[in-house]
């Protein structure tokens, strides 16, 4: 069963609504002997997505009265409770080697999200009206104490999509978090296979770009769309549908006239002509879904940017503004204020989880990297009024809860973002940070031997740890927990074993002396960092040097002495994440409680 695509949204009574995910529809069919994961044309991908059809197995099987089972639903990679990334999943799709399928599977696994329920215990249901499958859906996930919304953190590959009862809220959270769309579906509706019907209807989070005319198809009349990308012309979709004859035919006059014809028959032409078009997702620096919407004949081609389109695609406030977009910020590479605020925006997924209900502090460089600057802690009083705070007894911070308020700051020239180490709403540690700080940058690999020891030693703990680069000239150490599981008091006691070890196993290497002359040449342990009220800098903000390096998370076998931390910067993270994945992917999946404790309860004892 399929939706109809609609421009606009139906409302009423008699409707309910479902966040619509960028992913592969599959059915999952679940009996005593096995499970089976099926595609829309009929492809198995029980091999291809081995971490859905496995834990399948674990969990519903075990319920013998609910099998056999069938469920319709999609199989995504979560970037935030709204928005799948269809790239990765289109990946995963195509990929056919066993170790690379089981490599991704463990450390970027896809997820299935359940929306409906055709079979319960043998028994066909697809005829029952849509809101009774839904509740016997609903009991199902609940059975199997999965989850009944969407999380992106959480572990379990399989979770539900819950329905809601009025479009508007639902709408701009998918607008906020720059979801894919909605579907609508009639409460009384039934499920019949392989139908489209207008009981269900998808409307779409479209987003605007603006384009340049570079080339022409007469045989099948697709136009080429362009736009200005690191001072060249790249091209990004082609487009046919949206066009009326009539523009079509202008366009063909335009190129017989101005354009240059290729061997292939197909025209190009220099950028002079400037479009609208319409679009849902950027795949690979392409435009998916593309349509014209109109011709902007009073627009300069040289305004038809990657950057811009990149702005475009987020739904902003109408308040926020960007200025001075030429500026340069980052000296070494002439890395401008545009360049930036399009790195925050791309990096922004990556981001959020650790900005998330966080008092943020920021550091500002209102004339760029190579000027003054200065902490922000409180709110200024020119701060618009979307931009949301937190009083924390004496500073009223800034708390970054959407795109426009990241925004803003990035074009206040925030350059770097540093958190504490709680929410809002706790007193206590989300993760315990270990700074690793050497005499000077030219002394960076004592860092990497530091951290690789401190490794060895949470090895032996059995706690799993998440190094990061400070940015400057350091490596930070991260040990996730649950926000509420430990006091300060507690996970003090643990950097204070940790220090005590460090200092006694390595003398020549740790120091805790504070004063920096007279730490005599050795790498300060900053143990002292972690306590209520200190900050450290946010994973992936920039830090404000001539060449716009990042504080960016690592895989543990990049920690070794080739590691450079000027090869991480506003140029490269973006593609490292696209290419290899986050490696803080686990972090919030992952907390250290256990271990903690019982090297906490060991100190007590010896205490």
């Amino acid at each position: 069963m399929q939706p109809v695509l609609t421009s606009s949204p139906p409302e009423g009574d008699e409707w309910r609504y479902e966040v619509k995910y960028d992913g592969f529809r599959c059915i999952l069919h679940v009996t005593e002997s096995g499970v089976t994961l099926t595609s829309r044309n009929g492809q198995l991908f029980n091999s291809t997505f081995p971490e859905i059809t496995q834990y399948a197995e674990n969990v519903f099987q075990k319920m013998n009265k609910s099998l056999p089972l069938t469920i319709d639903g999609e199989i995504v990679f979560l970037m935030n409770p709204f928005r799948s990334d269809f790239e990765h999943v289109q990946v995963r799709g195509r990929m056919k080697n066993p170790e690379a399928i089981k490599k991704l599977a463990d450390s970027r696994p896809c997820s299935f999200l359940a929306f409906d329920l055709l079979e319960r215990d043998g028994t066909d249901i697809s005829s029952l009206p849509y809101t009774e499958r839904k509740r016997e859906l609903s009991e199902l996930m609940r059975s199997a104490a999965l989850p009944i919304t969407v999380n992106h953190l959480a572990k379990e590959t399989i979770q539900y999509i819950p329905d809601h009862a009025h479009f508007k809220p639902l709408w701009e959270q998918v607008q906020k978090y720059d979801g894919e769309g909605i579907v609508a579906k009639k409460k009384g509706s039934k499920w019949i296979e392989k139908k489209r019907t207008p009981d269900w209807l998808k409307y779409k989070h479209f987003k605007k770009a603006y384009v340049c005319l570079t080339g022409f198809n007469p045989s099948n009349g697709y136009v080429t769309v362009s736009v200005f990308k690191n001072g060249g012309i790249t091209p990004v979709a082609s487009v046919s549908h949206g066009m009326s004859d009539e523009e079509k035919n202008a366009i063909r006059s335009i190129m017989e006239a101005h354009g240059t014809k290729t061997p292939a028959g197909e025209y190009t032409l220099e950028p002079s002509i400037c479009l609208t078009v319409q679009y849902l997702t950027i795949l690979k620096g392409t435009l998916r879904e593309v349509s014209f919407v109109s011709f902007e004949f009073d627009m300069e081609p040289a305004a038809c940017t990657y950057e811009q389109m990149v702005r475009q695609s987020k739904t902003l406030h109408p308040k926020l503004e960007f200025t001075s977009l030429d500026k340069v910020i980052f000296e070494k590479k002439k890395r401008t204020k545009e360049d930036f605020i399009t790195y925050i925006i791309e990096i922004s997924d990556f981001l959020f989880p650790f900005l998330k209900d966080r008092a943020v502090t920021v550091i500002r460089f209102p004339h760029g990297s190579k000027s003054e600057s200065f902490f922000q802690k409180n709110k200024p009083d020119y701060t618009p009024d979307f931009v949301h705070s937190f009083f924390d007894g004496s500073h009223e911070h800034i708390v970054c809860e959407d795109i426009s308020t990241l925004l803003w700051l990035a074009n206040q020239l925030a350059l770097e973002f540093h958190v504490p180490f709680q929410t809002v709403s706790s007193r206590r540690p989300s993760e315990i940070v270990i700074d690793l700080d050497p005499p000077s940058k030219d002394d960076f690999l004592m860092s990497v031997h530091a951290a690789n020891e401190l490794k060895r030693l949470f090895d032996s703990f059995g706690i799993s740890s998440f190094p990061k680069l400070s940015g400057n000239k350091g490596i930070q150490l991260y040990i996730p927990l649950s926000p509420e599981a430990f006091s300060y008091e507690e996970t003090r006691s643990f950097t204070m074993l940790i220090a005590d070890y460090c200092t006694n196993a390595f003398p020549e290497l740790f120091t805790t002396e504070r004063f920096i002359k007279n730490r005599h040449g050795k790498l300060y342990l900053d143990y002292l960092q972690h306590a209520e009220g200190k900050t450290i800098i946010c994973p992936y903000s920039t830090r404000g040097n001539e060449l716009g390096t990042v504080a960016a998370p690592l895989y543990w076998n990049e920690v070794q002495t080739s590691l450079t931390p000027a090869s991480f910067t506003i140029d490269t993270v973006v593609k490292r994440i696209k290419e290899q994945g986050c490696p803080f992917y686990d972090f919030y999946r992952n907390p250290q409680d256990e271990p903690l404790t019982a090297i906490l309860q060991q100190l007590k004892k010896k205490s």
